[in-house]
């Protein structure tokens, strides 16, 4: 029994967030968007490179995404400026973005959010996320999830 007690306060530490500090951070994402208004469909795969700089709570982020070339849609890429609340000890977070879409033709911009959470393993970050990035783009208001 105290072995299993043992064994569960390790794997507890090792999941746990870690404390407040302040420095630089990359992170890389993969994400899957779907639009919502005025239909129903996916948007290309993207992949995201994120450099960031963190104090306390806060921290500043540029996205740099490129979205691959799927349904017959062309590949593109933007950029994200992001600011994030990182409460220290606590697993979830939100996070303020302003997109820049498409910088290879007709550049759309818009302001939205994402909520998250996430934990360290062994020093790896592992993070989930959703947000929602309005867009407007020849009149017609876009909603992408």
């Amino acid at each position: 029994m105290r072995k299993l007690a043992l064994l569960v306060i390790a794997a507890a530490l090792s999941a746990a967030p870690r404390a407040a500090s302040a420095g630089f951070f990359i992170e890389g994402s993969l994400g899957v968007p779907w639009h919502t208004n005025p239909t129903v469909y996916r948007d290309p795969t993207n992949i995201m490179l994120t450099p960031g700089f963190g104090i306390v709570w806060v921290s500043a982020e540029l996205g740099i995404i490129a979205n691959f070339d799927q349904f017959d849609q062309p590949a593109a890429w933007g950029l994200r400026p992001m600011l994030a609340l990182r409460p220290p000890a606590f697993p979830l977070y939100g996070k303020l973005i302003f997109d820049v879409h498409d910088l290879s033709g007709g550049t759309i911009s818009s302001v939205g959010g994402a909520l998250g959470g996430g934990i360290d393993l062994a020093g790896l970050g592992i993070f989930l996320e959703a947000g929602y990035i309005p867009r407007k783009s020849g009149g017609v208001n876009l909603a992408i999830w």
